[in-house]
């Protein structure tokens, strides 16, 4: 994979492509209609949503907050990172770093990889100290789903703020379909990829998307080489059964920036463009995921499903990370001399039952099942990242890193996380209009932590119980209403770290109250929702205040907030899709040591979290085959330290793009990223640097299918 290029990709699909149709019959015309009520709606309200539940509920019959976004919305807007369209929805955002692969986001005034999950097609991708580093391409994905709040019920230990499922495009029994394109843009970016999926013959069926990205970005370590490939082969020996075989691969030598230092607090215009890392700099993601998952109809209302996987991450990061001006202003002190190395694998199994039938005489869909998993990290590095060097800014020589005599690069520990977990979900149809949801999981997790270098050896073991309970009410055809109640529950720390270093401290508990609505206009077309909630997170880290030296699970806090989700076509052609997200989020008790003396920082708001964010998506087709679009991104200002004297600035991202239907096989969109030029900032350390976002950005992509 680290040297597959696009020309080899698409030659591979291609032959691919050809073998099937030479031994497979062509297959009569399928018109698809888009039953979506609002077009680009992110609601789909009458669409089942897998990850919301796995009952097979539309996101109207699901008590909670459940949003999406199909690959022809993210093609539309010319979103090519998988991240990208996870922070397009109502309350999600993000704050990328290398240090956690560029894909950390929040919700609900939750933030980080501990407490928003990610998952492929469902299936966990277990936080390796902090860091997720795929998937990252959105060209394999049939769409991005979001279950707000806690989801631990569905997806086990940290989930609290909500759990982000990427979905792949599956193998297809009806048709063949092919799909590639082509894009150039600022920087040298070039970006490219084809797909095909498709019957072999009525037993076989196969799916292939391969993709490449390269650019030299706008600052010298800025540039990235990616490439991805997403693979499956289905077969269906009878109508009861399915086995399909599939793999995700992903290579990616990301950018080595790691942010700009800020003066006196503040951006300077004149080091905003300037890169600081050394020479040798690298940051190497490997990710490869196998998976078998069998669907068996064993008898009438009974369906047996089974999915075995197997995931294997390498990941390398050689930088100096840390970039701070002088007091005169006039050099640049460099430290932070890292260089960390995960070995991670996954192995795992997930076995459920859905009985349909009934109870007590009411219409009744039942979920249980099994779930079985160990992660294994082999942790390499150079603590404790001594090295430092001085350089001047405006005359920068980069220098190798090995130059500034940083720590030796030893094994550090060897960590495992055995985890085996029950669940069930029931939906019970109380009457006509009303609905039951409810779901229950206990997991048993086994943590065995080996210090390599001091021979200590921790083990613990963890065993919560999560749930949740909600009560849908279909007032009338158009128009739900639903409450809900739910638990979770979140690691201190890494999920392969103990806790805070301690395997004293057990995992942090959550939980949600949530009422909302769904409902449609048909008059324009349109969907909306409204939700309310609170969630409570409690046994967070706090220092004794008659004993500073001692850290105890004593700490809480808390968020309120309503998200509101609108879209329609208010006339033929004018399409619109917006959301908007506001909450209250505090430490309600929480103290840390400041200079040897615990500091109160109770009322204070998390740090990472915006408490504003709003987006919207608008286009209008003007002329037969063109549209334009226009599309804005507010994410409010967020606290850069506990004590909340710093701050990352609210910022708004505009976006626009121009397309072109120059047939029916064949569509050109120009896009510009970040209309107005902003300077803001992704994330960042509290008055000292922030990871700034690109500016304007121009990209032009050709899209063919065939």
């Amino acid at each position: 994979m680290n040297h597959l290029t696009l020309t080899a990709l698409a030659a591979a699909s291609l032959t691919l492509c050809a073998t099937a149709r030479a031994h497979h019959p062509t297959l009569a015309t399928v018109e698809v209609v888009e039953s979506r009520l609002a077009p680009n709606s992110g609601l789909g309200l009458d669409e089942q949503n897998g990850t919301g539940s796995r009952l097979g509920l539309t996101a109207r019959e699901t008590p909670a907050s459940v949003s999406s976004m199909s690959a022809a919305d993210m093609a539309e807007r010319v979103l090519t990172r998988a991240q990208d369209a996870a922070v397009r929805m109502p309350g999600v955002s993000e704050a990328p770093s290398p240090g956690n692969g560029g894909t950390s986001l929040s919700a609900r005034g939750f933030a980080g990889h501990n407490s928003v999950a990610q998952m492929v097609d469902g299936t966990r991708l277990v936080a390796a100290v902090g860091t997720i580093t795929y998937p990252f391409s959105t060209w394999p994905l049939a769409s991005v789903q979001v279950l707000r709040g806690p989801a631990s019920v569905l997806y086990g230990d940290g989930a609290i703020g909500a759990a982000v499922n990427y979905v792949t495009k599956q193998p297809r029994f009806d048709r063949f379909e092919g799909e590639a394109y082509a894009s150039a843009g600022s920087w040298n970016t070039v970006r490219g990829g084809v797909g095909v999926r498709g019957p072999v013959n009525d037993m076989v069926a196969y799916s292939l998307y391969a993709d490449a990205q390269k650019s030299h970005g706008y600052r010298s370590d800025s540039g990235y080489q990616r490439q991805n490939l997403s693979g499956a082969v289905s077969i269906r020996p009878n109508r009861d059964l399915a086995v399909t075989v599939l793999v995700d691969a992903g290579h990616n030598d990301d950018a080595r920036y790691f942010g700009t230092p800020l003066r006196n607090g503040k951006l300077d215009d004149s080091l905003k463009r300037l890169s600081f890392n050394v020479n040798d700099a690298l940051v190497k993601y490997n990710d490869r995921v196998w998976r078998v998952k069998v669907a068996y109809q064993a008898a009438p209302g009974v369906q047996v499903r089974n999915e075995s996987y197997y995931l294997t991450s390498k990941r390398h990061w050689r930088n100096t990370e840390s970039y701070t001006l002088n007091p005169a202003g006039t050099a640049l002190d460099r430290d932070s001399y890292l260089e960390i190395l995960h070995d991670q694998q996954q192995v795992g199994n997930r076995l459920d039952v859905t009985l349909d039938g009934t109870l007590a005489g009411l219409n009744s869909r039942f979920v249980a099942g099994v779930e079985w998993y160990r992660t294994q990290l082999f942790l390499t590095n150079n603590s404790p990242y001594t090295g430092s060097s001085v350089i001047n800014p405006y005359n920068f020589v980069p220098g190798s890193f090995a130059g500034a005599n940083p720590s030796q690069t030893l094994a550090l520990r060897r960590a495992e996380l055995a985890s085996t977990a029950v669940f069930a979900e029931n939906v019970l149809d109380l009457a006509p209009h009303w609905k039951l949801v409810a779901g229950l999981r206990r997991d048993r997790m086994a943590l065995d932590n080996h210090e390599l270098r001091s021979g200590v050896r921790a083990a613990r073991n963890y065993t919560p119980v999560t749930g949740r309970a909600g009560l849908v009410w279909n007032v009338d055809p158009a128009v739900s209403l639903y409450a809900q109640y739910g638990t979770a529950t979140d690691p201190l720390s890494g999920a392969l770290a103990l806790p805070n270093g301690s395997p004293s401290f057990d995992l942090t508990r959550g939980k949600q109250l949530e009422v909302g609505a769904k409902g449609g206009i048909n008059a324009i077309r349109g969907e909306w929702s409204a939700a309310l909630y609170k969630i409570e997170k409690n046994k967070l880290l706090s220092r004794d205040p008659d004993n500073p030296a001692v850290a105890l699970q004593i700490g809480q806090q808390s968020s309120t907030g309503i998200e509101l989700a609108f879209a329609a076509e208010p006339i033929r052609g004018w399409t619109i899709d917006a959301n908007l997200a506001a909450l209250r989020a505090r430490y309600d008790d929480f103290n840390e040591m400041v200079a040897g003396v615990p500091v109160s920082r109770s009322g204070n708001t998390p740090t990472g979290v915006p408490e504003r964010t709003a987006n919207i998506w608008t286009g209008y087709r003007f002329v037969r085959g063109w549209q334009a679009a226009l599309g804005a991104r507010y994410v409010g200002a967020r606290q850069a330290n506990t004590a909340n004297t710093a701050n990352l600035p609210a910022y708004t991202a505009l976006d626009a793009t121009l397309a072109w239907a120059a047939s029916p096989n064949l569509g050109v969109t120009l896009s510009v990223k970040n209309l107005a030029d902003r300077d803001y900032a992704l994330s960042g350390s509290a008055g000292v640097r922030w990871l700034l976002a690109d500016p304007r950005s121009v990209q032009l992509t050709a899209r063919t299918t065939f």
